[in-house]
């Protein structure tokens, strides 16, 4: 009895040795299979967090609550708490019109991706005259109720009849003289509530006139003579006249911009005003020395503001070679002396650094993951 009593202790004890191991090598695989769970789902939710925060800046973009510059960022959490931070870069080589790079942070994992974005309204850059309010208006136009416009790469999209919003710059780019070559750029500060330019100064030169005031009236005179003029001009001066004045003699007058690269020009104006109650833009043709005479723009133009050309008793002529993007445009006394010709390929070659304001998505494919 006492040998069976024996054997039977010494089964207990190892059948409780192999109890214990068991439930030992359990509880370590329950708590690496945790962690596994825990590493596997952070990694996971580092990629939402990403994608959140891409998804956030298309928002703003389509929304307009937002104009992001190259390099800009934005840094927050999604609702579950857990952080991003999207950065926004342009000069995209995978086809889209810009592409947002998005990092996303749960725990001690973080995941980094890319994505190309497409958007806005391409086709603007097709049309001859592209208005936020769509379409024109002429007042006082006699038996002259159209502007001719002459599109022949895009015959169709000679003006956009329904409104829509305008691409837009990256002032910030345009304003910052180290993205220009050297002697390319000038600036000029002022605080003045009436400030006159005379373009022939600045010959080759991209002019930024810089409105530091705090006056919503106040004007920017650009002065055109005879002759011709290459300068782009920007400023961000809420009012801008622009005066065309040939003088006596036979010669007209023609405009145009300094080039960016072999194929693409910097816009030949770019009107951005930092006040906005009473902005506008005005090309004063009325002088009657213009008389038969014609004023040729050659270039790209844009402004956020309603734009007018007014003739008055003068008889010239203004020809926009090429496009102009505006608030809306009106022309006044008007008898058949304004012509739109689509002559550069501004689809294909569009300004250095145009964004737009709404319309933004993915591109389909372009999607990657940094590792």
């Amino acid at each position: 009895m006492r040998k069976k009593g024996y054997i039977l202790i010494v089964t207990t004890i190892i059948i409780a040795l192999i109890l214990s191991g068991l439930l030992y090598a359990t509880s370590i695989w329950l708590r690496t299979h945790a962690t596994e769970s825990t590493e596997i789902a952070q990694r996971e939710i580092a990629l939402y967090a990403a994608q959140y925060g891409i998804n956030e800046m298309i928002y703003n973009l389509n929304t307009g609550t937002t104009t992001y510059t190259n390099g800009q960022s934005i840094s927050y959490t999604t609702p579950s708490g857990y952080s991003y931070t999207a950065t926004y870069y342009t000069g995209d080589t995978f086809g889209g019109t810009a592409y947002i790079k998005g990092v996303g942070t749960a725990g001690s994992f973080k995941r980094t991706i890319y994505a190309s974005i497409i958007g806005g309204n391409p086709e603007a850059f097709k049309y001859c005259l592209f208005t936020q309010t769509g379409g024109y208006t002429k007042t006082n136009y006699g038996s002259y109720p159209t502007i001719t416009m002459n599109n022949i790469p895009y015959p169709n999209y000679t003006y956009n009849q329904t409104g829509a919003s305008l691409p837009n710059p990256d002032w910030a780019w345009y304003t910052n003289s180290a993205n220009y070559p050297t002697n390319t750029f000038v600036q000029l500060n002022s605080t003045n509530r009436a400030y006159t330019l005379n373009p022939s100064n600045y010959s080759g030169k991209v002019v930024y006139v810089n409105y530091t005031g705090s006056r919503n009236n106040a004007t920017l005179t650009i002065n055109f003579g005879a002759g011709n003029y290459n300068v782009s001009i920007l400023t961000n001066y809420p009012i801008v006249n622009i005066v065309w004045n040939a003088g006596t003699g036979n010669n007209n007058t023609i405009w145009t911009p300094i080039a960016y690269s072999s194929n693409t020009e910097y816009p030949i104006f770019l009107h951005n005003p930092s006040l906005t109650t009473q902005s506008k833009v005005t090309f004063n043709l009325t002088n009657t020395n213009n008389n038969n005479k014609t004023f040729t723009v050659r270039g790209f133009l844009y402004s956020n503001s309603p734009v007018t050309f007014s003739y008055g008793n003068a008889w010239g002529y203004l020809n926009i070679n090429g496009t102009l993007f505006a608030k809306s445009l009106t022309t006044d006394l008007d008898y058949n002396e304004t012509t739109f010709n689509y002559t550069k390929d501004y689809y294909n070659n569009p300004p250095p650094h145009f964004g737009s304001t709404s319309g933004f998505t993915y591109l389909p494919g372009s999607y990657r993951e940094e590792y």
